[in-house]
């Protein structure tokens, strides 16, 4: 899984209840993979319409967008 616009594998999501926490994970395998200073009883849940945001450029939109 690539960023649409810069092919980056690194991404992160917003905390739906405060937006300065983000939770960065990485799609290098194609699987989900948070990072490691993120608890993951912290990690809002994932689903398909999410929004999530490119660590390295401006895209953001829902995580079925980059499931190829």
């Amino acid at each position: 899984m690539k960023c649409p616009l810069c092919k980056y594998q690194k991404f992160y999501l917003k905390n739906p209840e405060d937006e300065y926490e983000t939770y960065g994970f990485s799609c290098a395998s194609d699987d989900i993979c948070f990072d490691a200073d993120v608890n993951d009883a912290d990690i809002p849940e994932l689903t398909d319409d999410t929004r999530i945001y490119c660590d390295n450029c401006a895209w953001n939109g829902p995580l079925q967008e980059i499931k190829h």
